[in-house]
C-alpha cells in the first residue's frame, strides 16, 4: 500500500483555504475560488445535472450550514462527535460524522498501518469475520492534503463531475483522507447521517373516524385497481388454523409511542418510549413519531375499534423496537446487535441515504453488514425512498440497493407509481423490488395516544413497513419459509405492470393474497361449483316441478350462496337446495353460479330438455253419427288433457269450429258452447274442437221436418244447466234426471216417449233410461229402463281418461207420433278428489 501525501503545516493550510485552489487532472487546469464569491452552479440558487460536464471541483462554502443534530456516544469511549457537510452537484446538502471514517481491514497489521497513516484511534468494531473486520476510527484529518482530491477522486471513479461544496475545512480535508485511501484500494466508507423517509367475517373496524369495514379499504381489500388482498389474506389464515401471533418483527426507527395498536409485547433496544425522532424526514420535514407511523403500518392491531390496522396485525408476536441513531455506522450497528440477539423474521428499515462519493465501497460494505442482519433469518425490507428519482443511475442509494434488501417503492390508489416515490429501471436485487401503498391511515397524533383519530400517512416508509407485513402474513402461512424463501413468493406472486411508463425496471405490486395461498398451497380461483340435481340430458314435463341441489365452495372452503339461472327463464331461485314449480317448454341450459368475497364468480350448467306433451282433446257432444232435425240447438261439449299438467288446459286455450260444408257457421272458445237453433239449417255439418297442437273432428247431419209436420221441443229440467259433482270414493255416482216434451200436433208427449243417454270421452255410451214408447231399437246398454223416463235417478260411472274429472254429455229425445225427434242435452261432469 501507498502513502498518502506529506500534510501541509495546518495554519499554511488554512490561509490557503480563505481562497481554496481546486485542481482537475481531467482538464489540466487549477480553478481558483473565493470562498466568499457566488455559489457555482449546483448550490443554493439552483441544482444541476449529477452528469454534467463541468469539472470536477471542490469548495468551501461557509454558508452550507451542517444539521443541528446530537449525535449518539459510539463504541467503548463514548466520544465527542461532531457533524459536518456535504452538497454534491445536485445541490443537496447530505450530513457526515466528522474526523471519522469506516475502514475494513483484513488484520491486525493492516489496521495497525492505517491507524499510523491517519493519527487514528478505534472507536467500535463490529466482530470479525473470515475475510476481515469492520472499524469505526476517528481520524486526524490534518494529516489529509486537500490539493489532492480531485486526482485521488477521479482515479478512484472517474465518473465523478461537477462541483462539490463543504460546510468547512474539516469536512473538505475528511473527503480528501477518503479519496487518497480510495485511489490505493481501502475499503473506506464514509459515516453519512441518514433520514427516514419522509411520511408525508369480514367485518372489521378501526377508529370511529373512518368509520369503514376494513375488508372494504381500498389497500387491503381484493379487486378494485390495487388488489392488495390482505383482508382475504386473514381469512385465509384463520380457515388454515394460522392466523396466530407467531412472527417477530424489528423495526429501526425513531420516534416510539406506544398505544393499543402495538402488539402487547414490545422488547426495547436504545429505545424509550416517548423520546421523538432525532432527526427531520425527507426534505426537512419534521417526523418526530415516525417509528409509530411505521409500526402502525406494519403491523397495526386489527379489529379493536382503535387507530388503524397493518397486514401483520393479526399475526405479530413480538416488536422489536430499535432506535435509529444518525450516522450509519451507529444505524446499523445497531441493528446487527438486535438482530443477533433477537432473530426477527422480519426487519423494517424505512430510512435512506444518497451516496455520490466513495460508492463502491459504501455498496461493499452496507452488503456486507444487510448480509450479517439477513443470516440472523430474518428478510430485509427497506423504503426506497421519497425523492422521486431512478435508483439505478450513479448514485447509491443504500440500503435500498443492497442485494440482502428488498427495496419497495410507493404506489398510489390506481396502482401507478407514487410522485415522490424512487424506483428503478432495472429489474434487479439492487434496484427497486416490489411496490406497496404510498398512502395509508395513520394517527393524527402519534405523540397522544389517547386521540383516536386518524389522517392520512404518505411515504415509502409506509410501503416498505406495509410490504414487510405481508411478508409476516406468508412466514405465518408457513414458518418452514426462509426468509429468501419468502422473498422469492412475494415476487412470484406479485401482479405485474400498471406502474407507468418510466418503471422500466421491476413492475411488482405487492399481491398479499396470492403470497399467502401460494405458501399455503392453496388455489385461490373462482368458486367451485357442482350440481347434483338435474342431471345433466334429464327430461322434464311442462309444469313440473325441478328440483334445484348444488354446492358452491369458495377459496376458504367455505359454502355459499348459490344463484340459479335459466337460458329460457332467467333467474329461477338462490339457494343450494330449492326448487322450481316448473319450466317453460324447450331445451334449457340451468346454470348455478356463486360470487365470492373477492367479487369472483364460478359456476356449472346442466342441460335439460321440458318436453311439452301435445294435448289430448275429444268431442262429447255432439253424439257421433248424429242426425237430427233442423231449427233446434246443438251442444257442444269437449274434454282436453295436458298430460304436462296432469288437467285441461285453459278454456280460452281451446276452440270450436263449425262448418255447414265449406261455410263457417259458428267458432267459439272454450269447453262448453251451444250452436244455436237458428244455425241449424239442413246440410252435413262438420265440428273441429282444438288446442295448441291438437284437434279432433266430428260430423253430424241435419234434415228438413217432412212437409206438413213439425219435430218435438225436448227440455231437460233436472239438472236445467252444467252440473259439476265432486266425490271422494271411486265408483259411480247417482243423478236425478228429468225432463218434459211437447209436440205442435201431439201436444204434450209423454215420458214413456223419452230417451236419455250418456255420452263418454273415449266414445262410451250408456242408455240412462228408454222409455216403453220409443219406436227405436232396443235399448243400447240398457241399465233398467223405466216404462217412463219423465224423471229418475241414474249412475254415472267415473271413467278411465287420464284426468281426474269424468264428462258426460247427456242427451235427451223426445218422439212424436210420426217418430220426430227432438232434442236437448246437458253436461255432467264428476270431480274425484283424491285424499
Amino acid at each position: 500500500m501507498t502513502t498518502t501525501r506529506s500534510a501541509t503545516h495546518r495554519t499554511r493550510v488554512r490561509r490557503y483555504l480563505t481562497t481554496v485552489v481546486v485542481a482537475t487532472l481531467a482538464a489540466g487546469l487549477v480553478a481558483t475560488t473565493d470562498a466568499g464569491a457566488a455559489p457555482t452552479p449546483g448550490g443554493p440558487t439552483g441544482p444541476t445535472d449529477a452528469t454534467s460536464a463541468e469539472p470536477l471541483a471542490f469548495r468551501v462554502d461557509p454558508g452550507l450550514v451542517a444539521p443541528r443534530l446530537r449525535l449518539d456516544p459510539v463504541g467503548r469511549t463514548g466520544t465527542d462527535r461532531e457533524i459536518g457537510v456535504v452538497a454534491g452537484p445536485d445541490g443537496k446538502p447530505a450530513g457526515l460524522v466528522l474526523d471519522e471514517v469506516m475502514v475494513r481491514t483484513a488484520g491486525q497489521a493492516e489496521l495497525d498501518a492505517f491507524l499510523a497513516r491517519w493519527g487514528g484511534q478505534v472507536l467500535d468494531s463490529f466482530a470479525p469475520d473470515a475475510e476481515g473486520q469492520d472499524h469505526l476510527v476517528r481520524v486526524d484529518v490534518a494529516k489529509a492534503d486537500p490539493a489532492g482530491l480531485v486526482a485521488d477522486l477521479l482515479a478512484a471513479e472517474p465518473r465523478q463531475s461537477g462541483g462539490f461544496r463543504v460546510g468547512d475545512e474539516r469536512a473538505l480535508r475528511l473527503l480528501a483522507l477518503a479519496a487518497a485511501e480510495w485511489r490505493t484500494g481501502t475499503e473506506v466508507v464514509l459515516d453519512w447521517l441518514v433520514e427516514p423517509s419522509g411520511i408525508a367475517d369480514g367485518q372489521v373496524f378501526e377508529a370511529p373516524d373512518i368509520g369503514k369495514n376494513v375488508f372494504d379499504w381500498s389497500f387491503m381489500r381484493a379487486g378494485g385497481a390495487l388488489d392488495v388482498g390482505v383482508a382475504p389474506a386473514w381469512q385465509l389464515l384463520e380457515s388454515k388454523g394460522r392466523l396466530t401471533r407467531q412472527v417477530k418483527y424489528l423495526v429501526q426507527d425513531g420516534g416510539f409511542q406506544f398505544n393499543s395498536d402495538f402488539p402487547s409485547k414490545v422488547s426495547l433496544h436504545k429505545v424509550e418510549w416517548g423520546e421523538t425522532n432525532t432527526n427531520d424526514c425527507t426534505g426537512g420535514t419534521p417526523c418526530p413519531w415516525h417509528a409509530t407511523d411505521v409500526v402502525l403500518a406494519a403491523m397495526g392491531r386489527v379489529d379493536n375499534d382503535y387507530g388503524t390496522a397493518g397486514p401483520a396485525g393479526p399475526v405479530v408476536q413480538e416488536l422489536v423496537a430499535v432506535r435509529n441513531g444518525i450516522d450509519y455506522w451507529t444505524v446499523l450497528r445497531r441493528l446487527e446487535k438486535a438482530a443477533e440477539s433477537t432473530h426477527p423474521d422480519v426487519v423494517n428499515l424505512s430510512f435512506t441515504r444518497d451516496v455520490n462519493l466513495g460508492v463502491s465501497h459504501a455498496r461493499t460494505w452496507t452488503d456486507r453488514r444487510m448480509k450479517h442482519v439477513r443470516d440472523t433469518g430474518a428478510l430485509i425490507v427497506a423504503a426506497a425512498g421519497n425523492n422521486g428519482t431512478n435508483v439505478d443511475g450513479d448514485t447509491l442509494w443504500v440500503p435500498c440497493e443492497s442485494t440482502h434488501v428488498m427495496c419497495v417503492g410507493g404506489m398510489n390508489q390506481d396502482a401507478t407509481v407514487a410522485g415522490g416515490s424512487n424506483w428503478g429501471t432495472k429489474d434487479l436485487t439492487t434496484s427497486v423490488e416490489i411496490y406497496g401503498p404510498m398512502c395509508v391511515p395513520g394517527l393524527t397524533d402519534p405523540g397522544t395516544p389517547a386521540v383516536n383519530t386518524t389522517k392520512t400517512t404518505c411515504g415509502t416508509s409506509v410501503a416498505s413497513p406495509f410490504v414487510g407485513g405481508v411478508a409476516a402474513l406468508v412466514m405465518a402461512a408457513d414458518p418452514t419459509l426462509t426468509s429468501e424463501q419468502v422473498r422469492q413468493i412475494l415476487n412470484d406472486t406479485a401482479h405485474v405492470g400498471g406502474l407507468g411508463g418510466k418503471v422500466t425496471g421491476s413492475q411488482r405490486r405487492v399481491d398479499a393474497l396470492a403470497a399467502v395461498a401460494d405458501a399455503l398451497g392453496v388455489t385461490v380461483g373462482k368458486p367451485a361449483v357442482s350440481i347434483s340435481t338435474p342431471k345433466t340430458k334429464q327430461k322434464f314435463a311442462v309444469g313440473q316441478s325441478v328440483d334445484l341441489w348444488g354446492t358452491a365452495t369458495d377459496f376458504l372452503g367455505k359454502e355459499i350462496p348459490l344463484t340459479w339461472t335459466s337460458s329460457i327463464d332467467g333467474e329461477l331461485a338462490t339457494g343450494s337446495q330449492t326448487f322450481v314449480p316448473s319450466l317453460s317448454a324447450g331445451t334449457h341450459v340451468v346454470t348455478a353460479s356463486a360470487t365470492d368475497s373477492l367479487g369472483r364468480t364460478g359456476s356449472a350448467s346442466v342441460t335439460v330438455t321440458v318436453v311439452d306433451s301435445p294435448t289430448k282433446v275429444a268431442i262429447i257432444s255432439p253424439p257421433a253419427g248424429l242426425t237430427l232435425v233442423a231449427g233446434q240447438p246443438v251442444g257442444l261439449l269437449g274434454t282436453s288433457n295436458d298430460p304436462d299438467e296432469f288437467g285441461p288446459v285453459p278454456d280460452a286455450q281451446v276452440t270450436w269450429t263449425v262448418r255447414r260444408g265449406n261455410t263457417v257457421v259458428l267458432e267459439k272458445t272454450g269447453h262448453q258452447a251451444v250452436l244455436p237453433a237458428n244455425a241449424v239449417t239442413p246440410g252435413a255439418y262438420t265440428v273441429t274442437f282444438a288446442t295448441a297442437g291438437s284437434s279432433v273432428q266430428r260430423a253430424f247431419s241435419v234434415t228438413s221436418a217432412p212437409a206438413g209436420q213439425s219435430r218435438p221441443t225436448a227440455t231437460i229440467t233436472k239438472p236445467a244447466t252444467a252440473l259439476d259433482l265432486t266425490t271422494v270414493e271411486a265408483g259411480p255416482k247417482s243423478v236425478a234426471f228429468a225432463g218434459t216434451g211437447t209436440d205442435a200436433e201431439d201436444g204434450t208427449v209423454a215420458g214413456t216417449r223419452f230417451r236419455w243417454t250418456a255420452y263418454g270421452d273415449g266414445g262410451v255410451k250408456q242408455v240412462l233410461c228408454q222409455g216403453g214408447g220409443v219406436p227405436t231399437g232396443e235399448p243400447v246398454d240398457d241399465k233398467g229402463t223405466p216404462k217412463n223416463c219423465a224423471s229418475f235417478t241414474a249412475a254415472l260411472a267415473q271413467l278411465t281418461s287420464g284426468t281426474a274429472t269424468t264428462t258426460w254429455s247427456v242427451w235427451l229425445e223426445v218422439f212424436d207420433a210420426t217418430g220426430l225427434v227432438g232434442t236437448d242435452s246437458v253436461p255432467v261432469r264428476i270431480q274425484h278428489l283424491v285424499g
